[in-house]
């Protein structure tokens, strides 16, 4: 069976199934390579049974990230990557835009629900609500002010987020003082210093997979 390149793949891991890009992410959060080999097994697994052979890439992503040393790809698949490589970024940002403001208030809540039970511990303070904002505004939607998303976060977090990391009207105001002076006008994926790099690319990854699988 072939992958298609637009259909988010759910991999099977110790009993559950889980978004590939959310299971990628959970094997960069797991703090070593030794704890993350679980995670690879599991990917590997699905590649294998699906007959998606590009997922050497990912798990070379993911040895990458802990400096070990990539798994060598063969010359012809290596080749075939080049010439059928797609752009679920592209793909979940013009998803997005098309939806209507009920689609894209379900898909972030249902990515903040993912964020807070599977990556609790990359949301400690309430200025992380500023990451947040970065991956909506710098991803999906260039438009948003910080006070829409703060009203907007406000009305779908009231009721069930931690208390004491519930955002307030002036939370987004400490942009300023945690983001050096350089930085403050790119995108958070350019930033040389971005305090929630970890976090924007985390929840990218979460929100994406909403976007994708939203029907």
């Amino acid at each position: 069976m072939k992958q298609n390149n637009n259909e988010v793949q759910y991999i099977w891991h110790d009993g559950a199934t889980i978004p590939e890009n959310l299971l990628i992410s959970m094997a960069k959060n797991a703090g070593s390579y030794e704890s993350a080999k679980g995670y690879l097994f599991s990917l590997m697994a699905h590649g294998l049974n699906n007959g998606i052979g590009d997922y050497i890439y990912k798990v070379n992503e993911i040895r990458d990230f802990y400096h070990v040393m990539p798994i060598p790809i063969a010359k012809e698949m290596a080749q075939n990557a080049t010439c059928n490589q797609s752009s679920p970024t592209d793909l979940a940002r013009k998803r997005y835009k098309a939806m209507n403001l009920d689609c894209r208030k379900q898909v972030v809540t249902n990515s903040l629900n993912l964020l807070l039970s599977h990556c609790r511990n990359l949301f400690n303070s309430k200025n992380d609500w500023i990451g947040i904002y970065l991956v909506i505004k710098d991803r999906v939607n260039g438009r948003i002010s910080k006070t829409r998303f703060t009203k907007l976060m406000m009305d779908l977090t009231r009721d069930w987020w931690p208390q004491e990391l519930q955002i307030g009207e002036r939370t987004l105001s400490n942009f300023g003082r945690c983001v050096p002076y350089e930085d403050r006008l790119e995108a958070y994926y350019d930033m040389e210093q971005n305090p929630w790099s970890e976090l924007c690319d985390t929840y990218w990854n979460i929100l994406m997979q909403q976007i994708l699988t939203q029907n």
